[in-house]
């Protein structure tokens, strides 16, 4: 693995650790969906909720199947960095349905859309913070203008699998690296 991947796999090991313990488990996904639920007002019960909250547990399944090398549970960050490019090699059916779901709750109206502001709700509720979300989002939008879910997948994707320095966008989708 390259430097740059594994800068951004730090990254998103900080954030998949919800409550800071050093180690990623289910209670860590728990918490993280509730604060992405909560900050759209949306209940796991609703169709919108469900999709997110079942998204995030296939997520948490297929790493913790990948990952848990030791079978305990948690997922220390060497077991992250072993596993993580499996389970990014199966993005589409792994971890995509998790960035559709997060579209789809973020896209308030269902036009197909999100906007600067829902944006930055949702990658803020995933704890980055909000300053580097907007700039996020900038850099995969032209300014002021809407992000689509092909815009967004294509950046997950990138995120997780591409080591192209050129594509600045999708490097910084969870912030500054």
């Amino acid at each position: 693995m390259g430097a740059l991947l594994d800068q951004k796999y730090e990254k998103l090991f900080a954030l998949l650790d919800a409550n800071g313990d050093g180690v990623i488990a289910e209670d860590d996904f728990e918490l993280m969906g509730s604060r992405v639920l909560a900050a759209f007002g949306e209940e796991r019960t609703a169709p919108k909720g469900k999709e997110y909250a079942d998204a995030m547990t296939t997520y948490w399944r297929a790493l913790r199947e990948t990952a848990d090398a030791d079978g305990d549970g948690r997922i220390d960050k060497g077991e992250f960095r072993q596993a993580l490019r499996q389970v990014s090699d199966q993005f589409d059916v792994l971890i995509g349905p998790l960035y559709r779901a997060g579209f789809h709750l973020a896209d308030r109206d269902d036009d197909g859309l999100v906007g600067r502001e829902d944006f930055v709700t949702v990658i803020s509720a995933v704890g980055v913070p909000e300053a580097e979300a907007a700039a996020a989002f900038d850099r995969l939008t032209e300014q002021g203008e809407q992000l689509s879910k092909d815009q967004l997948m294509t950046a997950a994707t990138q995120y997780y699998c591409d080591e192209d320095p050129a594509n600045t966008a999708s490097h910084l989708l969870f912030g500054a690296l």
